[in-house]
C-alpha cells in the first residue's frame, strides 16, 4: 500500500490544504467545494477520501502524540522541553497546555473525516457496493480508534456520528460509558465489513484482524476479561495467520517491517510529507541525516525491568561507585565496562531497545559509541552526541533507522507498529489470567513471546497474582517505547502509587545512579484523566471540566 496510497494521497492532501487556515477541530468536512462535488462520484475518489483519513491520523495526530505519551509513561522522559511532557509528568500541567487541545482537535478531525465517508458511501450508486462496504469499515475503524483514545485520555466526550454545522457541535459531553459503547459498535461493524487480508499493493489497510484486536483491547481496558479473551482468541486460529517473526527487532527496521506479526501499522515512506517523525523524536544529535533531538529518552526503569536470559536478576552489586574515583574519566571507563559485562547475558530486547553505556550504534557516519563522559568525533569509534551531553542519559535505539536508510529528517521510512501479534498474545494472556487464573493458555501465550528471545520459560505453579506481575513486566519488556506503557499503568490504576516499576511517583535517575534528572508526580484525584482543553470550554459553555483540573 505504501506507493499506491502515496499516489492516492497526493490528490486528497491537496484538497485538505484548505483546512490549514482553520484550526477548529470540528470542521464540518475535509473537502473543499471542488472535491465535495466529485469525491463521491467514483470508487477511486471515495478511496482517496479514505486514504485522507489514514493520512490525517498518521501525519497530523500521531507525530506529536507518540513521543509525548512515551515521556509521561514509566519507561521514558524528556529534559527541559515543556511542550513534550515534562510539565505533565512533573504535575505542572494546566488545561491551557497546547498538547491537550492539539490531541483533542486532531482526533476529532479524524472523526469528522470518517463521518463524511460513513454518511456518503453507503447506497451510493456511483460506488461499487462491496468496495463501498470495505471503505465504510475502514472509516468505522478509524472513528472507533479515535474515540478509543479520547475515551482513555479524557473520559466522556462529545459523540458525533454524522457531519454537522459548527453551530450544532457545541454539545454537552456524553458519558464515558456511551463513548465506550460507540467504540464497541464501530469496531464490531468494522469487523463485519473488512477483509481478512489484501493483496500486497494494499499492505497497511485496516483488516478484520485489526478490528478484532481493537475490540478486544477495548474490552480489556474496561476489565471485561471474558469478552476480551474471546476476541483475542480469534486471532490465534484460522483464517488468521499471524505469528511472531524470528527476530524481535524485525518491526523496527524498514527492510523487515512487512511481516507476519503485523496486525496493523501506520504506513510511512522516506518521501517529504509521507515519512515518520520517529527518528527525529527518538534519535540522537549526530546521526546524519536524521540529527535527532532526543525528544524522548529512556528512563532508568526501562533498564531495571529486564532479567538475564535464564530469568535470574541482573547483578548490580558490582556497579562502580562514583565516590571511589578522583575524576569522571576514570570512573567512566569502569562504568562502561561494568554495563557491558553486567548486561552481557541480559534479555536481548534490552539491547535492541536502548543504547547502553559502551554500546555501539550503526549511524550513517559508521559505528558510533555511547561514552561516559560524552565522547567526541576524535574517539575510536566516534562518540554519540546527545542533546544534553552533560547529563548521563540513555538514547532510545528502538525504531531509530540505522545506517543511511533514512535520508530526510522528519521523514523516516519506518512504519509504526500500532498492533503487533506479540501484543495480542500478551493481552490474551492478561485477559485469560484475570478470567480464569494461570491456565495453560496463559502460559503458552507468555512463553511464546519469551521463547522468541530465548528467555527462560516461566516457572510452573504461579499464582494468579504472580502471573499478573509477570504479564505486566513482559508487556514493558516487549513493548517499551511503543506508547502502551502509559495506558497500561492508567488502566491498572497503579500510576498514582510509588511502585518502583508500575507507579508514576518516583525520581528519574541518570545511568550512573548518582543524579536525579527529574521527578514524576501523579495525583490519584486528577491525573487518571487529561483535562478537557480550556480553549474548548471557552467556546462551548455546555462542556464541564474533569475533576480537579
Amino acid at each position: 500500500m505504501k506507493m499506491k496510497m502515496k499516489k492516492n494521497l497526493a490528490v486528497i492532501i491537496i484538497l485538505l490544504i484548505s483546512l490549514s487556515c482553520d484550526d477548529h477541530f470540528m470542521d464540518r468536512t475535509p473537502f473543499d467545494s471542488l472535491s465535495s462535488s466529485i469525491i463521491w462520484d467514483s470508487d477511486e475518489y471515495a478511496e482517496m477520501a479514505v486514504n485522507g483519513v489514514y493520512h490525517t491520523f498518521s501525519q497530523t495526530f500521531w507525530p506529536s502524540f507518540f513521543h509525548y505519551v512515551t515521556n509521561i509513561g514509566p519507561t521514558g522522559y524528556t529534559l527541559i522541553r515543556t511542550g513534550d511532557g515534562i510539565n505533565h509528568y512533573s504535575g505542572l500541567s494546566t488545561p491551557n497546555d497546547g498538547k491537550f487541545l492539539a490531541t483533542y482537535r486532531d482526533l476529532y478531525r479524524v472523526i469528522t473525516y470518517s463521518n463524511d465517508i460513513i454518511l456518503n458511501v453507503p447506497n451510493n450508486p456511483n460506488i461499487t457496493p462491496a468496495f463501498g462496504e470495505q471503505l465504510v469499515g475502514e472509516a468505522k475503524f478509524h472513528r472507533g480508534l479515535s474515540y478509543f483514545y479520547l475515551w482513555r485520555l479524557y473520559g466522556g466526550v462529545i459523540i458525533l456520528k454524522e457531519p454537522l454545522p459548527i453551530e450544532e457541535t457545541y454539545l454537552p459531553r456524553n458519558s464515558a460509558d456511551e463513548v465506550k459503547q460507540l467504540i464497541i459498535d464501530d469496531f464490531t461493524d468494522a469487523i463485519n465489513k473488512l477483509p481478512v487480508s489484501y493483496d500486497s499493493s494494499d499492505d497497511g489497510r485496516v483488516t478484520k484482524g485489526a478490528a478484532i484486536a481493537m475490540l478486544g483491547k477495548t474490552y480489556l481496558y474496561d476489565n471485561q476479561w471474558s469478552n476480551a479473551s474471546e476476541q483475542f482468541a480469534k486471532l490465534l486460529i484460522s483464517p488468521f495467520e499471524y505469528k511472531l517473526t524470528d527476530e524481535f527487532s524485525d518491526h523496527f527496521f524498514a527492510e523487515t517491517e512487512v511481516n507476519s506479526e503485523t496486525v496493523f501499522d501506520l504506513q510511512y515512506i522516506g518521501v517529504q510529507g509521507y515519512g515518520s517523525m520517529m527518528d527525529n523524536r527518538y534519535g540522537y544529535r549526530n546521526h546524519p541525516p536524521i540529527y535527532g533531538e532526543d525528544y524522548s529518552t529512556a528512563s532508568n526503569i526501562s533498564v531495571e525491568i529486564y532479567t538475564n536470559i535464564d530469568g535470574t536478576p541482573i547483578d548490580r552489586s558490582g556497579m562502580p561507585n562514583r565516590n571511589d574515583y578522583t575524576n569522571e574519566s576514570e570512573y567512566g571507563v569502569d562504568l562502561m565496562n561494568w554495563y557491558q559485562t553486567a548486561f552481557l547475558n541480559a534479555d536481548p530486547r534490552l539491547h535492541k531497545s536502548i543504547i547502553l553505556p559502551g554500546s555501539d550504534f550503526n549511524s550513517a557516519d559508521g559505528i558510533q559509541r555511547l561514552y561516559w563522559p560524552t565522547g567526541s568525533a576524535n574517539d575510536n569509534p566516534p562518540g554519540i552526541r546527545t542533546t544534553w551531553p552533560s547529563d548521563a542519559t540513555l538514547p532510545i535505539r528502538k525504531m531509530v533507522s540505522e545506517g543511511n536508510v533514512a535520508t530526510i529528517n522528519h521523514n523516516a521510512p519506518l512504519n509504526w507498529p500500532m498492533i503487533r501479534y506479540a501484543d495480542v498474545l500478551l493481552m490474551y494472556a492478561e485477559a485469560k489470567n484475570e478470567e480464569s487464573g494461570p491456565t495453560s493458555e496463559v502460559y503458552d501465550a507468555m512463553n511464546t513471546v519469551r521463547n522468541r528471545v530465548s528467555l527462560a520459560v516461566l516457572p510452573s505453579g504461579l499464582s494468579k497474582d504472580e502471573m499478573r506481575t509477570n504479564i505486566r513486566l513482559e508487556r514493558f519488556r516487549e513493548l517499551a517505547f511503543e506508547t502502551t506503557e502509559y495506558f497500561d499503568v492508567i488502566r491498572w490504576r497503579t500510576a498514582h502509587t510509588d511502585d518502583p516499576i508500575f507507579g508514576l511517583n518516583h525520581d528519574i535517575l541518570d545511568f550512573r545512579y548518582v543524579s536525579k534528572l527529574g521527578e514524576k508526580k501523579f495525583r490519584e484525584d486528577r491525573d487518571y484523566l487529561w483535562p478537557i482543553p480550556q480553549g474548548e470550554i471557552d467556546i462551548n459553555p455546555l462542556i464541564e471540566q474533569n475533576p480537579n483540573w
